[in-house]
């Protein structure tokens, strides 16, 4: 008897965007992931809000997060929609690593499919971003690389 090997069904995945190649190329992944069962992608866009005390978010620091939230998240949907997947999107601010894992949590995401080293930096041969993610969620993680 021939048996079909078990495949997690993944109905909604979190894949974080950051504007870099290998953002896309987890999207690109999540797609191939979400076409062969109908799973809905969200894509997820941190804003990089000022670290030090007493640094105040300008009009003008506003404007230019926006600016970089929709040159990452604009192409993504259309890169998903063309592909014939559902996408959707959300934005966040703060910390890219724990910023994703508690939206990934809050959000009850069935999967994270992540680009390595993306903006965020490099850690050895991950992302740093991606490594934090990795080990700070408890839900599935696939680095992309």
């Amino acid at each position: 008897m021939i048996t079909k090997p078990y495949m997690a069904k993944f109905k909604k995945i979190l894949v974080p965007l950051d504007g870099s190649p290998n953002a896309t190329r987890g999207l690109d992944r999540a797609i191939e992931i979400a076409k062969g069962g109908d799973a809905e992608i969200t894509g997820f866009y941190v804003f990089h809000l000022p670290m030090a005390a007493g640094i105040k978010y300008t009009q003008k620091m506003k404007d230019e997060a926006q600016r970089k939230a929709v040159k990452a998240i604009g192409p993504a949907m259309t890169r998903t929609q063309k592909a014939g997947a559902t996408f959707k999107y959300q934005t966040g601010g703060g910390n890219t690593g724990s910023e994703i894992v508690k939206y990934a949590q809050k959000g009850k995401f069935d999967m994270i499919v992540i680009g390595a080293r993306g903006v965020g930096g490099a850690h050895l041969t991950l992302g740093s971003t991606s490594n934090y993610v990795m080990h700070k969620t408890k839900i599935p993680v696939l680095v992309v690389k």
